[in-house]
C-alpha cells in the first residue's frame, strides 16, 4: 500500500445534503426522500462541517441509466444548486461529492442519496380550493335548513295559540249567546 493514501474517513467528514422548495421548506436527506411541487423552485444544499478552508462541491445527479454533474466552489463550507421549475425530469437521487485538494492530494468525500419526487400540484389545489368550498356550501345548508324547520315550529306553536285562542272566544261566545236567549 501506497504511504501516501489516507482514506476519506481519516480526513474528511460526510458532507450533508438537503433539499429546500417555497412549498416544503427545508429537507434533510431521509429514507422516504424529498418531494417537491412541478413548477415550484427548489435548491439542494450541500454542506460540510468546516475543517478545511476551499475545496468544491459536485452534485451528481442520477435519473435511470444517466448521471449529470454540477460543480459550483464550496464558499462558507456549503454550496447551493437551484433549480428554478421543477419538472418530471428532476426526479431521481441526488449526492453531493466534496472534493479537496490538500497535502498535495486530492480527497473527496460522499454524502447520502437524497432520492427526490416531483409531484403534481393538481391534487393540492383541488384540496385547498374545494374542501373549503364544500364545507361552505354544507354550512349554508345546515343554516337554511335549520331557519325552515325553526319558522315550521314557530308556526305550528303560533298556529296552536291562535286556534287555542278563537276555542276560547268561541266559547265566550257561545256562552253569551246562550245566556242572551
Amino acid at each position: 500500500m501506497n504511504g501516501h493514501h489516507l482514506s476519506v474517513t481519516d480526513l474528511l467528514l460526510q458532507p450533508i445534503i438537503s433539499v429546500s422548495s417555497s412549498m416544503y421548506g427545508v429537507s434533510e436527506a431521509q429514507q422516504q426522500g424529498a418531494q417537491v411541487l412541478r413548477g415550484s423552485a427548489f435548491t439542494i444544499c450541500c454542506s460540510i462541517q468546516p475543517q478545511y478552508p476551499g475545496g468544491s462541491f459536485q452534485l451528481t445527479f442520477l435519473f435511470f441509466n444517466s448521471t449529470h454533474n454540477y460543480t459550483k466552489p464550496a464558499v462558507n463550507h456549503s454550496a447551493h444548486f437551484l433549480f428554478p421549475a421543477a419538472e418530471p425530469a428532476h426526479q431521481g437521487s441526488y449526492r453531493c461529492v466534496y472534493h479537496l485538494y490538500v497535502f498535495s492530494h486530492n480527497f473527496s468525500s460522499e454524502s447520502r442519496l437524497l432520492s427526490v419526487s416531483v409531484e403534481d400540484p393538481t391534487p393540492l389545489i383541488i384540496k385547498a380550493v374545494l374542501l373549503p368550498l364544500m364545507l361552505l356550501w354544507v354550512n349554508v345548508a345546515l343554516y337554511f335548513y335549520c331557519k325552515t324547520t325553526r319558522g315550521r315550529k314557530l308556526g305550528r306553536r303560533e298556529d296552536f295559540e291562535l286556534h287555542h285562542h278563537h276555542l276560547g272566544v268561541e266559547e265566550a261566545e257561545e256562552e253569551g249567546a246562550q245566556g242572551a236567549e
